[in-house]
């Protein structure tokens, strides 16, 4: 099948992914294709994957890999394995990829990336939940992560003040 003309290839739905999601977050190093077909080859022994294999898919020069080894990548990005195939699908996750990046919290974009395979109604559930646990817990006035969440390169309130609640003595 063509490529179309304007529609994202693989190769630069791929490139991104190595671009936006880093190991240590946002301002961190990007994964290396070796890396990434170590950690591939580690959680799916029947995939037969390398550094090389990798470097020419991101380049175009490879353009049909296997299903499961596109599974493999979705999963190890964190993404809907639709991401490759479908650019509706494709923007959105890349929409919260950013927004995430934005916010230098991890597991926010965790979040947001398995919040796109929920339904209406599985989405408007996990929403409400959000919001009462937002209710009872006070926010940092700086805008930081809540407790629990992966660390955000700028520092925290300390602990005791983060998990406050009214009622508790200093």
């Amino acid at each position: 099948m063509p490529e179309q003309e304007g529609r994202p290839t693989l190769a630069e739905h791929l490139d991104r992914l190595f671009e936006d999601i880093r190991p240590h977050g946002a301002g961190g190093r990007r994964y290396t294709n070796e890396e990434v077909a170590t950690a591939i080859r580690g959680a799916n022994p029947g995939i037969r994957v390398g550094g090389a294999y990798l470097s020419a898919l991101r380049k175009g020069t490879k353009r049909n890999p296997a299903t499961e080894l596109l599974a493999a990548l979705a999963r190890f990005f964190g993404v809907p394995v639709a991401y490759f195939l479908d650019d509706p699908t494709a923007a959105g996750a890349d929409a919260e990829i950013q927004l995430a990046r934005v916010a230098h919290n991890l597991g926010v974009r965790h979040l947001a990336l398995r919040a796109l395979e929920l339904s209406p109604e599985g989405l408007a559930a996990v929403t409400r939940i959000v919001e009462n646990v937002l209710e009872g817990e006070p926010q940092p006035p700086d805008g930081t992560a809540a407790p629990g969440a992966e660390p955000a390169p700028r520092p925290q309130l300390p602990p005791r003040q983060v998990r406050r609640r009214t009622g508790d003595r200093e």
